[in-house]
């Protein structure tokens, strides 16, 4: 039947447990108001314009439950709360429907108050993310110029009654409203109505699939004493049930913080519920244990492993002992909280965290037996056991079969043989620096590492070795350079003068260029005794961002110096150790800031090599 949407002004719908959060995109959004827009521009369209459907089912709090259509709802919600002022000034001063979260109040108290007015795109809670950015969404609409009015039309369109006999010239939003009976299994339906649309993942199916408290309803009372026995146990499994919703957002909640989640994760992954990263890993692991399909399917995977698991678990049992239907989903839950408490304490641990947390950067393949195979050394090992495994574990990674002295950043050839190894030994030393700095508590950025610009090897002191050719990096780059040599007293003016000179030049050419810049690197390599062949040595590598490393432009030691001071001040990260490096925090009463000597490159190797035996001698003893 279809409904007009002011008669569902002031019901209380309530959004079970295994449904999805708000995750309508600008799209959905913009589609939604531009087809009410046209509906109320255009006559020829009929009497009523009718939304796709929502389908509920009463509960026994008096409400209704949504089990399809919440997603409308809470934009229609966002939509009407946007439109208030012309509202009340029309006379729709009817009170709101209400949407009630079973598991996530904040939620339910973000929308009530109305916190979404206003505010930024709320981080803290993906769902609060999502209700801003429609909130958002919804007022750049109707300020766009192709809208003008669009707020004193759209109000009787969307809130006027049905019309009668004597009111034949009203037309209305409606929305078709489907009531399922009493004793429908409602996550039977839920699956049902989500097929074909935005795909359910796997987590939020596998939450239908352990959360349908009704599967218990269906039961009779065969086997208790008395009816008040048989009430009792259900107030038990439903209790039961719930905690375990509320944990699931709890653990959803802590893996929307990036850092959390880059911990453990390559980057950022877009999944619209990363707890459903647990389930894959636990997934992978039931697969193994009990192959239960001989190919893993293709599509749902996560989900369909644990609906085997779970019929496993009822008709068979554990050890022989059979359970019920809650002991088997309490087990697959006890599964799921034991993981997310081994990473929340690795993560807390600052010594677990750094060592684990470069374990995984380097785990690009098999992350799940990575994980599990540290969960199971973890269970059977004292702290200090565990922590000296881990140290083994990055021993294997980061160990090479020469002097670290003698890696190089690329050959004669131009071979870049060594460069994962200087890149894994500096990241470990970034990452153990990182970890001794007890003074400030910090924790290295393995979201910045993984996520945004990425890392990459930069020369401390360069060495022309990359052309500039674009006329605008050649002017800056002659700026950078004229500056940090006007403030120095030994630099032959001449010099300085023939860079003004060039960059005052409209058509300078390119050779022009490179002979200037040939002379910067000559005289800089006379004054400090650089020379060629240490140029690619590990104790002139260092790792930058991406977008640290280019705004360098191959300078020279004082100017790169200045650079990364700037970009600091700015607000942008400088691993530590090359923030050090670069303020010669290593060399002890170093005799000038403006070059990188062999003095600084001994001292800084040396902060190198502890790092690297801190874990490798632990390896050979």
């Amino acid at each position: 039947m279809t409904t007009a949407l002011v008669e569902l002004m002031g019901a209380n719908f309530n959004i079970p447990g295994y449904q999805r959060g708000y995750r309508w995109e600008e799209q959905e959004v913009t589609e939604l108001l531009d087809d009410i827009w046209k509906f109320s521009k255009d006559n020829n369209l009929g009497n009523f314009y009718c939304l796709q459907p929502i389908v509920l089912q009463k509960n026994d709090k008096g409400g209704l439950d949504v089990l399809d259509g919440q997603q409308r709802l809470t934009t229609l919600y966002i939509l009407l709360v946007y439109l208030e002022e012309n509202r009340l000034q029309d006379g729709y001063n009817q009170p709101l429907f209400s949407l009630n979260y079973s598991t996530r109040e904040k939620c339910q108290d973000f929308l009530l108050n109305k916190k979404f007015i206003n505010n930024d795109l709320e981080n803290s809670n993906i769902d609060f993310h999502h209700i801003c950015k429609a909130y958002k969404c919804i007022d750049a609409w109707f300020k766009d110029k192709n809208h003008r009015g669009a707020k004193n039309k759209l109000v009787p369109i969307l809130l006027d009654h049905t019309p009668s006999k004597k009111t034949l010239n009203i037309r209305n939003v409606r929305i078709i409203k489907y009531l399922l009976e009493d004793d429908t299994n409602p996550i039977d339906a839920f699956i049902r109505l989500n097929i074909g649309k935005i795909p359910l993942t796997d987590a939020e199916l596998t939450k239908a699939l352990l959360l349908q408290s009704d599967t218990y309803n269906a039961n009779s009372n065969q086997g208790y004493e008395n009816d008040n026995k048989h009430e009792q146990e259900m107030k038990f499994k439903k209790m039961k049930l719930y905690n375990i919703a509320k944990e699931w957002d709890d653990i959803e909640y802590a893996l929307q913080d990036d850092g959390f989640w880059c911990f453990l994760n390559d980057g950022l992954d877009e999944k619209p519920t990363r707890i459903e990263f647990i389930f894959d890993l636990l997934a992978e692991k039931v697969l193994k244990e009990k192959k239960y399909f001989e190919n893993k399917p293709l599509k749902h995977s996560t989900f369909l492993i644990f609906s085997s698991y779970l019929e496993d678990l009822i008709d068979n049992g554990v050890d022989n002992i059979p359970l019920t239907r809650i002991e088997a989903v309490s087990k697959i839950w006890d599964e799921v909280i034991e993981y997310y408490e081994y990473f929340i304490e690795w993560f807390h641990d600052r010594e677990l965290y750094h060592f684990i947390g470069f374990l995984l950067a380097f785990q690009k393949q098999n992350l799940g037996e990575r994980l599990y195979s540290l969960i199971g050394c973890s269970k059977k090992s004292t702290k200090s056991e565990f922590k000296n495994y881990l140290k083994n574990e990055i021993a294997t990674i980061i160990k090479v079969d020469k002097p670290i002295v003698d890696l190089v950043y690329e050959d004669e050839k131009q071979r870049g043989l060594d460069q994962p190894a200087i890149r894994k030994i500096l990241l470990i030393h970034n990452v153990y620096s990182t970890w001794k700095s007890d003074k400030e508590k910090s924790f290295f950025p393995f979201n910045l590492y993984k996520h945004g610009n990425k890392w990459s090897l930069e020369h401390i002191w360069a060495q022309n070795s990359k052309s500039i050719t674009k006329i605008d990096q050649q002017t800056s780059w002659l700026d950078d350079h004229i500056k940090a040599f006007s403030n120095l007293s030994n630099i032959d003016s001449r010099l300085i003068e023939a860079m003004k000179a060039l960059r005052d030049c409209p058509n300078r050419k390119q050779d022009e260029f490179e002979e200037i810049q040939n002379e910067v690197y000559l005289m800089a390599n006379i004054e400090t005794g650089n020379n060629y062949e240490g140029k690619h040595c590990i104790n002139n590598m260092c790792l930058l961002d991406a977008a640290t490393n280019s705004s360098l432009n191959n300078a020279i030691f004082v100017v790169k110096r200045e650079k990364i001071k700037d970009r600091e001040l700015e607000g942008h990260y400088i691993p530590i150790c090359s923030r050090n490096a670069f303020l010669k925090t290593y060399t002890k009463y170093p005799k000038d800031n403006v070059y990188w000597t062999s003095e600084d490159k001994k001292a800084y190797l040396k902060s190198i090599e502890e790092a690297y035996d801190f874990f490798v001698k632990v390896n050979k003893n």
